[in-house]
């Protein structure tokens, strides 16, 4: 049982992560059709972690970081959601290319001298200024009036998702610390959900290990494991896997084979 709000905040995360892994060892385990126990029992793991609803935990997660004692976990989850940012206003460039066209005049009013720093890894007042001068060129008149247009209107869920990611970022760097009935009911919340995901998340935990401890070598000669996962799995006990401590690949990243082809000069 977890005994800090720490702890139960990490338990929350680590089930968070754990199930795009177990996804993702499932899929290497259909190369290795010996193993049809093992994918059984890696069907219970995910089964398991399923109960614990862990995908509904993120706004919890987003809301506890404005406790004052877990103020020293914001820079990690401060990651996801700049980068979540950063998404977003691409996927809302791209929806206005699609809408109006490479040269659309709106796309050029909100890039023109905008200072788009590394949303990804720059710091709270960098993405705080990129926002606000977004927010404003959003709010002016023209864009209000073109994207008001039925020509633009296919950009209206990609405006509402910047506009979401924005303020969910904001709630954790920009709003100031829980009041302390509101404090005292995020730490109830965050507890009990610590106490309801530990068992589930042991036990997946336990059934993935089971079914991934015959399979490495065999992964690594399929060419499942990538180089940075083979570093990593020295470094974990021996019951783990390094499928389980990593976050999968991107599908939509090139492959090596992909990235060989483009590079080869026509002949």
């Amino acid at each position: 049982m977890p005994s800090t709000l720490v702890e139960s905040f990490e338990l929350l995360v680590e089930a968070e992560q754990l199930a795009p892994r177990l996804e993702a060892a499932a899929n290497a385990l259909t190369q290795l059709p010996e193993l049809e126990a093992e994918r059984g029992w890696l069907a219970a793991a995910r089964e398991r972690l399923a109960t614990t609803r862990v995908t509904s935990y993120g706004n919890l997660l987003d809301r506890a970081l404005r406790l004052p004692e877990l103020e020293s976990l914001k820079g990690e989850r401060g990651k996801l959601l700049q980068a979540a940012i950063a998404d977003e206003f691409e996927r809302l460039q791209a929806a206005i290319t699609l809408a109006g066209g490479p040269r659309s005049p709106l796309l050029e009013m909100l890039l023109q001298n905008l200072k788009v720093p590394a949303l990804r890894k720059c710091g709270v007042p960098e993405v705080e200024r990129f926002s606000a001068e977004l927010e404003r060129r959003l709010a002016s008149a023209y864009a209000r009036r073109v994207l008001a247009t039925d020509r633009y209107s296919p950009v209206a869920p990609n405006l509402s998702a910047v506009a979401s990611a924005i303020a969910t970022w904001r709630s954790v760097f920009i709003e100031p610390p829980l009041a302390d009935d509101a404090a005292t009911g995020v730490r109830d919340e965050l507890a009990a959900a610590g106490r309801s995901v530990e068992l589930a998340l042991r036990q997946a935990r336990l059934l993935a290990q089971a079914a991934l401890l015959p399979a490495a070598e065999l992964l690594d000669a399929a060419g499942v494991l990538t180089p940075t996962a083979k570093r990593r799995g020295k470094n974990v006990t021996e019951d783990s896997h390094p499928l389980l401590e990593q976050d999968p690949p991107d599908p939509l990243l090139p492959t090596a084979d992909e990235r060989a082809e483009l590079a080869t000069p026509p002949r």
